[in-house]
């Protein structure tokens, strides 16, 4: 069994700051789109940027991304 290390290291986490959690895939999308997510200061705030720069088009990943830090500050950053 081969194990492309390039595919496995994109589930890796690459990017950690601010209680922003970033995986290798994550960050290359951002940066795909120009969204420098090392500026934000919350994952609040990285997730309005994604949301400002998402215009009419279609941008399932963007999508992705927001919905993956939505569920992330909901289970580490809610009271329950």
């Amino acid at each position: 069994m081969d194990i492309d290390l390039n595919d496995l290291e994109k589930h890796f986490i690459k990017y950690q700051k601010h209680g922003i959690v970033l995986t290798g895939e994550e960050v290359d999308i951002l940066n795909d789109y120009g969204i420098d997510y090392s500026k934000c200061q919350s994952i609040s705030e990285l997730i309005n940027l994604i949301e400002r720069s998402k215009d009419d088009s279609n941008f399932d990943d963007l999508d992705w991304i927001e919905a993956n830090l939505a569920e992330f500050n909901y289970y580490h950053n809610t009271n329950k």
